[in-house]
């Protein structure tokens, strides 16, 4: 019976040998090393994560071409930016014209109303030669009263005597008096323009102001050899 047993074993290892296929030993070997080493991706794989950020990323669309209309909005925005800024610069430098030129204009005024600023004024005049002169507002001022008196009739000499008030609530300019002298008929037959310099006293500068709610007594005498004059008339009036 052991005899039996060695056959039958024998027996079952050559059909088990040749059931299997002839491969060779070194592919054999070779798969054997594949099983035992961890899986690795190829170089031009992508891992799972690297997949789902690409899927979840927006695309990239820098590179691609905008539209026409989109550059034309973009521009006609930047143009209407630049002309905002244009025009507020010019705006500005147009205020800045305009308050020169009203202070040019206005700068007797400014000086009367302001006299602090009236050394800065004059400053100003010299460099672009002009002059500051007190305001000559010819509505500020006026005559009070007038009277004509003969002082001798045989010699022609008369007075006049005048009341000079500013009612101004700034320093005037001082004006000039023109009397007329008329006949029976209200024909003028003699004009006689005084200067400042001529009628104030003389120890009154003509060049100061005429103060603002103030009076000036004035006092002319004059000669008059072949003219009989009936009746006169008087006004005040700025050169």
């Amino acid at each position: 019976m052991a005899g039996d047993t060695i056959s039958t074993d024998s027996t079952a290892e050559n059909e088990a040998a040749a059931a299997e296929p002839d491969v060779p030993a070194p592919i054999v070997d070779a798969i054997d090393d594949l099983q035992r080493k961890p899986h690795r991706h190829p170089r031009n794989a992508l891992h799972l994560d690297q997949v789902d950020t690409l899927d979840t990323d927006e695309p990239d669309m820098s590179d691609a071409e905008e539209p026409s209309f989109v550059k034309h909005g973009r521009r006609k925005q930047q143009f209407s930016g630049i002309m905002r800024i244009l025009m507020a610069i010019g705006a500005v430098l147009l205020l800045i014209g305009l308050i020169a030129q009203g202070t040019y204009v206005f700068r007797n005024q400014i000086a009367a109303w302001f006299p602090q600023v009236k050394p800065a004024l004059a400053k100003a005049c010299l460099v672009i030669g002009c002059r500051l002169d007190l305001p000559a507002r010819i509505e500020a001022v006026s005559i009070e009263s007038s009277e004509l008196q003969t002082l001798a009739a045989s010699k022609g000499l008369f007075a006049l005597t005048t009341l000079l008030r500013n009612h101004g609530t700034t320093a005037q300019a001082w004006p000039n008096i023109e009397l007329t002298l008329n006949d029976a008929n209200e024909k003028p037959l003699a004009r006689r323009v005084f200067t400042p310099r001529e009628y104030l006293p003389s120890a009154q500068d003509a060049a100061q102001e005429f103060g603002p709610k103030s009076e000036q007594s004035v006092k002319l005498f004059f000669a008059l050899l072949q003219l009989k004059p009936s009746g006169y008339r008087v006004y005040l009036f700025y050169p």
